[in-house]
């Protein structure tokens, strides 16, 4: 033996990379029988091209530590030159950081011990990689040690498959969403924990099962599984609601996605199911629709619900060509029963008239309780009004059939007026009003009476003919101007933004109200022109007040529904150009009716808008009828409690319900409420101890004209107001 520790006999190695256990440990005997006065390993070719064709990095070391081979892989991964490597001592080899572990390690196999680690390591040319080493003793053909072998195999892509599956199976294991894979077959391979406990099914219940296997058998329970395997032979996934059945026999609604994976090949390999349970998302909807839809004191639609049944009705009845009527019922001196008997015994008479309405009509009919002692009924697919003459005889006739109040017969009659579509109108606002014009026409006939509308029952008819023609004037000649209603932050006092609304300074009539206009101008599509206008003024008086420091913050700008469906992107976009303002400082209010006349259509509006950077508010919220399903799809930033339900908030439960229910609604969708007609300090107490947000309202100004919002800012801010 030399003084290095090696061998003198110089003959080919015997040990190759075959050699080497399938691990990365080697004997590697022959190497030890190598000195100093050996040639180089070039001088054995097949050897060397072996060693440097193996993956593995390959490190041998004499008893001084002194390397006295290395391979391509080892170099590589020292980021070194041979000339850098063989013949120096394994402290200048290695990196600094690892120096003293390595050489405790290679002292450790000289005595005889096996060091076998994984580790994440920086290497100098491939970045942090994960490697499996092993330092062991070097023998020669007599089985003594006479060096030390370090082999290291790069295992990154190992290791983070390893974990990768790891935390697939912690997610499978421990999510709370029910999961199925599907094998190529669609037959159940495995489910998840979370499946079992929504549909008490062990794994062993349903392996090999299809999925529709657990789906409610009968009538009227649709099976979407042929759709969802004929959508993902074109498309990677599918989502929509699947019902199941529990176990115990209880229906189970999902919110399920399904998505294919493929092989190597392109083949499906397997399907992931993935369901969430809406049992309780569905209560919850049906508790609300409940409370805003329907009246609570007599369980009839209230005027949200009867809003969209009219709507719906209208659209339907121009299509076939139908007509329909709209009756507005009205009790007679329904006030002097509440002041005689009390409101207890006038609730009943409400609850009696209810329900002998919606027995008198059946389910064709929709029946609504409108205001406190009147009710609108809507009677679709009309062929004639002599039909809805024979209904309002037979309402009449019944009501005045005696109640037993407090056990006494108490007789109580109606009036009831008639407005048959078209003819009286397109618009359901227009419906109900001419309505209620000709059940005041029966009123003043001597009540327990109905009437038809005619166009010469008020002068208010005469009147939209008139108006017509004046606003197409006030278009041309810019009569209009906006007024600004400051809105509040109820618990912090500030000025959060401003609603711009309409007025029509007339040169004959003076300051024209909205409500005097509006109706007309949306009939004859004037609303259009005029709402660009006002979109566009609305944006360039922000920027002055912007530019004054006087306001930073949005200013709301109502959206009719033809300018909704026509154009709103394009003048939104010209609005904000035009006045050079950020979007974040323009906010749009829709109403309810508006986005659920076409709902796919809303959507795609209203991300066009919103991807602007522009706000957006639903207006008159709880007046309307929005399937909560889609509520949530649309990307709002603000409910608006109508004003309808502040009025009476303290002294009406169903306003108050109503108010509370769209506060929790809005919550849940994390959505701003504020409140608009706040009036009185009580009513602004109720509204936040409900946990509303915002409000506007004669409380805290009327709607001003621009000229005066400066003053009352200053006023507002040093709290004069």
């Amino acid at each position: 033996m030399t003084a290095s520790g090696w061998g003198d006999d110089c003959s080919l190695p015997r040990a190759t990379p075959a050699a080497m256990n399938y691990t990365g440990s080697c004997t590697f005997r022959d190497l030890a029988s190598m000195s100093d006065n050996c040639p180089p390993m070039a001088e054995w070719p097949y050897a060397n091209i072996l060693l440097n064709r193996f993956g593995d990095a390959l490190l041998a070391f004499d008893k001084q530590l002194v390397c006295r081979f290395a391979n391509t892989a080892a170099l590589d991964m020292l980021g070194g030159q041979i000339a850098d490597t063989q013949g120096q001592h394994a402290a200048i080899i290695y990196p600094a950081d690892q120096t003293d572990r390595l050489q405790l390690a290679l002292a450790a196999a000289l005595g005889g011990q096996v060091t076998h680690a994984r580790a994440w390591r920086d290497l100098p040319t491939r970045g942090r990689r994960y490697l499996d080493s092993r330092i062991e003793p070097c023998l020669n053909d007599e089985g003594h040690i006479v060096g030390a072998l370090h082999s290291a195999r790069d295992i990154t892509e190992m290791a983070q498959t390893e974990e990768h599956a790891r935390l697939a199976v912690l997610m499978f294991e421990h999510s709370t969403e029910g999961l199925m894979v599907l094998g190529a077959d669609q037959r159940i391979r495995l489910v998840n924990p979370a499946f079992s406990a929504l549909t008490g099914f062990a794994a062993e219940d349903v392996r090999g099962e299809l999925p529709q296997h657990l789906m409610p058998s009968g009538q009227g329970m649709a099976n979407p599984y042929p759709d969802i395997w004929h959508t993902l032979e074109y498309d990677p996934a599918w989502q929509g609601e699947v019902t199941y059945r529990r176990r115990d026999g209880r229906l189970l609604p999902t919110w399920q996605s399904v998505v294919r994976v493929r092989d190597a090949n392109g083949h499906i390999e397997h399907y992931l199911a993935m369901f969430t349970d809406l049992t309780e998302l569905q209560r919850f909807e049906q508790q609300m629709e409940r409370l805003v839809y329907y009246d609570v004191l007599t369980g009839l639609p209230n005027r949200a619900l009867l809003a969209d049944r009219i709507s719906q009705s209208s659209s339907r009845a121009e299509r076939m060509g139908n007509g329909m009527a709209v009756l507005f019922i009205d009790l007679d001196r329904f006030k002097a029963i509440n002041d005689t008997l009390g409101h207890q015994d006038g609730d009943q008479v409400l609850r009696n008239v209810a329900y002998r309405l919606a027995e008198l009509v059946g389910t064709e009919i929709t029946v609504s309780r409108y205001g406190a002692d009147q009710f609108v009924l809507l009677y679709p697919e009309l062929s004639s009004p002599a039909q809805a003459a024979a209904l309002a005889d037979r309402l009449l006739t019944a009501l005045a059939e005696p109640h037993h109040i407090g056990g006494q017969p108490l007789t109580v009659t109606a009036s009831l007026g008639i407005a048959i579509y078209p003819d009286d109108g397109k618009q359901r606002e227009t419906l109900i009003q001419h309505a209620e014009t000709a059940m005041q026409a029966a009123k003043k006939a001597g009540r327990q009476a109905f009437r038809f509308f005619t166009q010469d029952m008020n002068q208010r008819s005469a009147e939209f003919l008139l108006l017509d023609n004046h606003l197409r004037k006030a278009v041309a000649t810019g009569q209009f101007l906006l007024y600004y209603q400051p809105q509040i932050d109820i618990r912090s006092r500030a000025v959060i933004g401003m609603e711009a609304l309409m007025r029509w300074r007339h040169p004959e009539l003076g300051l024209v109200p909205p409500n005097r206009f509006i109706p007309a101008a949306e009939e004859s599509g004037l609303i259009v022109p005029m709402g660009a206008w006002a979109l566009k003024e609305a944006c360039m008086q922000n920027k002055i007040w912007q530019q004054a420091g006087l306001l930073y913050a949005p200013i709301a700008v109502n959206v009719s529904a033809r300018q909704f469906a026509e154009n709103l992107e394009a003048v939104t976009l010209d609005a904000l150009r035009a006045a050079d303002l950020a979007p974040e400082y323009l906010e749009l209010e829709v109403t309810e009716s508006t986005l659920m006349d076409d709902v796919g259509a809303a959507i795609q509006t209203l991300n066009t808008v919103k991807r602007m950077g522009v706000r957006l508010a639903i207006d008159d919220f709880g007046t309307g009828y929005s399937s909560l399903s889609y509520l949530k799809r649309f990307p709002l930033d603000k409910l608006k409690v109508d004003r309808s339900f502040v009025i009476d908030i303290l002294t009406d439960p169903d306003d108050a319900a109503i108010a509370g229910a769209v506060v929790s609604l809005a919550k849940n969708l994390r959505l701003k409420v504020i409140a608009e007609g706040v009036e009185t300090a009580e009513q602004l107490s109720f509204l936040d101890q409900l946990g509303c947000d915002e409000m506007q309202g004669f409380l805290v100004a009327p709607p001003l004209p621009a000229d005066q919002v400066p003053d009352f800012l200053a006023r507002w801010q040093a709290g004069d107001i």
